[in-house]
């Protein structure tokens, strides 16, 4: 009798965990992500810790085939702006490369007011340690003789050398060609990175 007791008190403790046992909750999760093909993609560029105004990093794939975007943000005059791990150059070829040059297209507008830095591995360990300035606002500084040194991947896939580009953007007190509507001016271009094989 106890027991039968027993279980007609225990019945809707049994029949509320059953329910609640059969109860789901959902958490959904919107993502979206694109696969972009980098032209020359053995010497891989990749973001660093620095990020652009909007919180996404200064590094972006571009929607143009093999492109990257730099967004170094919206500045005002007499403004020294400094990114200390703007992107990183990876050797991913099996072989030892150098970065022999950095400059821009003739189209591009201005990268006068840029200054370019790479970290140079001076003691071959892979990783860049001395700073190099390779853009001065003019000429490219790099030659065959002044390089960036970028060790060879690994047989397994590995990436090789990695350096950390750094850079300054410093806009003038007084800026020609402002936009009497808007207040503003854009600056657009496209910078290249020049590679030849090295052998130590």
């Amino acid at each position: 009798m106890k027991s039968r007791k027993l279980a007609l008190l225990m019945l809707p403790l049994l029949v509320a965990f059953m329910f609640q046992a059969t109860q789901y909750a959902r958490a959904p999760v919107a993502y979206n992500y694109y696969v972009v093909y980098a032209e020359n993609a053995d010497i891989a560029l990749r973001p660093g810790t620095d990020l652009s105004s909007n919180g996404n990093p200064l590094l972006q794939n571009s929607t143009q085939y093999g492109l990257y975007n730099l967004t170094l943000g919206r500045w005002g005059p007499g403004y020294d702006i400094n990114y200390t791990d703007a992107f990183h150059v990876i050797n991913r070829e099996v072989f030892n490369i150098t970065m022999v040059g950095f400059n821009f297209t003739g189209t591009s507008t201005g990268h006068a007011n840029l200054r370019i830095y790479v970290l140079n591995d001076t003691d071959l360990d892979g990783a860049g340690d001395t700073e190099v300035e390779v853009w001065d606002g003019t000429n490219t500084i790099l030659n065959s003789t002044y390089y960036i040194w970028l060790k060879a991947a690994g047989v397994y896939g590995n990436d090789g050398g990695d350096s950390k580009v750094k850079l300054r953007v410093l806009i003038p007190e007084t800026v020609a060609g402002l936009d009497a509507g808007t207040n503003e001016l854009g600056y657009t271009g496209k910078s290249l990175l020049w590679f030849t094989s090295t052998s130590f």
